[in-house]
């Protein structure tokens, strides 16, 4: 087993964004990413094989509901504690520290003063 990143989720699913992948996640039709680093997310090569399996055969999207689930509480089974998705929390709490920061706005660039041929007489 290994751990993929985001491209090669996209390259193995067929999914054409980012976007897609998330809003998979969110539906319950994708696994959670696993956190890897303080800024980065992977999904486990088996479990994104297990979904494209169960599309592939032409599995309904709750039967895939059901998969996910299985999958998530597989990730847990050896601690004997139910599948925390600490994933959705960080990535609220990076989202709302996002809005807080300052966005750089250009300067205004100075008006530009039309000279007509009244102002020059």
């Amino acid at each position: 087993m290994s751990i993929l990143r985001l491209r090669a989720v996209l390259a193995e699913t067929g999914h054409r964004s980012h976007a897609s992948i998330y809003s998979a996640v969110h539906a319950g039709t994708f696994t959670m990413p696993v956190q890897i680093g303080e800024r980065s997310v992977g999904w486990p090569s088996d479990e994104v094989q297990a979904i494209n399996a169960a599309r592939i055969a032409g599995k309904s999207d709750a039967d895939i509901r059901a998969l996910v689930d299985q999958l998530h509480a597989a990730r847990c089974a050896n601690t004997g504690e139910p599948f925390k998705p600490t994933w959705l929390e960080k990535s609220a709490e990076q989202k709302q520290q996002a809005a807080h920061r300052t966005k750089r706005t250009k300067r205004a660039a100075p008006a530009r003063v039309c000279k007509t041929e009244a102002n020059h007489g």
